[in-house]
């Protein structure tokens, strides 16, 4: 392919993303060359069929497309590709700008910031404020920005700092910055105490003396995200005392409507993985509590990332329901959910998550049916679906297709190399 580089950035835009470009292209503003417009034609007819042919991209094929007239100019296809690959760059910036409006309202603040134009920064600054007064917004970001806008008020009231009105201007900015910097120093800290139940830390990670003690004080009281924190902290620390997890969830419920997505997605995770602990010693009474988070996040559209759904969330939302025996639930969800899934393993992940749930629900000729003829070319699912089927010809007493499947099943074992050891044990 003529530019690896440039191909492999634009194969990450979606349709939708590859029109918004072809039109940011057309603007005179950010691009003149006309060769570069065409040259992203020529790439995107190639990116948007089903199966992308490489030798469209060949650089004889592309510089054909471009200059059919014309002897190959290596040197000069190279910077085309170059161009259009700064201005993909460029437009991805444009794109995320411009979905925040807390980042485009920064800006434009800093922008006004001339004499002529007191009054139209005037209407700027209460645009930011009324934005940073917005519901469901106070994450991390959100302080950065708040501390982002106070200190370009405290910047510009530094100039004269005999104004009556200066300790208006520096009280906020430095309430701002100590808001950001517990937010974010607990945010790490959270991090910190989650990597070292994994792994095994000497390093401590430092703290500034009191810093404890000052984080009980009222200037910190009215912050959501400080109280979900220390609420996470307590069950990172102390798993023990379980009271820390009813309380987690609580403080969730009570400020869900203050919070982000993400950091709203992320308390519920943490709790998620406060039960997995707990089922792992055996505490089964958790599957129910995994179950009813799993719920709550789909009430609050916590599951979608990027309007996709990741399919181990998937499965564990669906194994989690069949523990529950919430059959009509699970099935319920997988006709919803699976078009979500991303497009390659869309139809494997719900035709095998389908069968599982026909399994359980003993609905075996459903079962035989969906995966008799399946074959799937990611090894846990192929493992997954014959030990299905396997437990299915036994209750069936489907013996002659069991014993055939049990001998080809030990083959697949005996020969896959991407199979641990382990696996294959507890498989036979």
């Amino acid at each position: 392919m003529f530019s690896d580089k440039l191909l492999s950035l634009l194969q990450t835009f979606s349709k939708y993303d590859l029109n918004r470009f072809r039109k940011f292209l057309l603007s005179p503003y950010f691009n003149e060359q006309e060769d570069v417009t065409r040259l992203f034609n020529v790439v995107n007819q190639a990116l948007r069929k089903p199966d992308i042919n490489p030798d469209e991209l060949e650089k004889t094929t592309v510089w054909k497309n471009l200059y059919p007239r014309q002897k190959l100019d290596d040197a000069h296809l190279r910077r085309l590709a170059s161009d259009l690959t700064q201005l993909a760059l460029r437009f991805l910036v444009e794109e995320a700008r411009t979905a925040d409006p807390l980042t485009e309202a920064l800006y434009l603040q800093k922008a006004l910031e001339k004499p002529e134009l007191k009054k139209h920064l005037a209407g700027a600054e209460r645009q930011l404020q009324k934005l940073l007064e917005e519901p469901s917004s106070q994450s991390a970001s959100y302080y950065l920005t708040r501390f982002q806008m106070q200190r370009t008020i405290y910047d510009r009231a530094s100039k004269v700092v005999a104004t009556t009105d200066f300790l208006e201007k520096l009280t906020p900015a430095d309430e701002a910055l100590d808001h950001l910097y517990v937010i974010q120093k607990l945010k790490f800290y959270i991090s910190w105490l989650t990597y070292k139940g994994f792994r095994s830390v000497r390093e401590e990670l430092p703290l500034m003396p009191g810093f404890w003690e000052y984080l009980q004080t009222d200037r910190f009281k009215s912050i959501p995200l400080v109280a979900v924190y220390q609420h996470i902290m307590l069950c990172l620390t102390e798993p023990d005392n379980e009271v820390h997890f009813h309380h987690l969830l609580a403080v969730l419920a009570e400020k869900s409507g203050l919070l982000a997505k993400g950091d709203l997605r992320e308390g519920y995770q943490i709790a998620q993985n406060y039960c997995a602990f707990k089922i792992n010693q055996g505490r089964t009474e958790y599957y129910p509590e995994v179950f009813r988070i799993y719920q709550n996040m789909i009430a609050r559209d916590l599951l979608l990332e990027q309007s996709q759904l990741s399919e181990s969330v998937f499965k564990n939302i669906i194994t989690t329901g069949l523990r529950v025996g919430e059959f009509a639930w699970v099935e319920q969800f997988i006709e919803e959910s699976a078009p979500y899934l991303p497009y390659n393993i869309r139809e494997n992940a719900r035709t095998f998550n389908l069968a599982n749930l026909y399994s359980y629900q003993g609905k075996f000729n459903k079962v035989i049916e969906l995966l008799r003829d399946v074959e799937y070319s990611d090894v846990t699912y192929t493992v997954s679906t014959k030990l299905i089927l396997i437990r299915t010809y036994y209750e069936t007493q489907e013996f002659l297709a069991l014993d055939s499947l049990l001998d080809s099943f030990r083959i697949f074992l005996r020969r896959n190399q991407f199979i641990s050891k382990t696996a294959k044990k507890e498989c036979t």
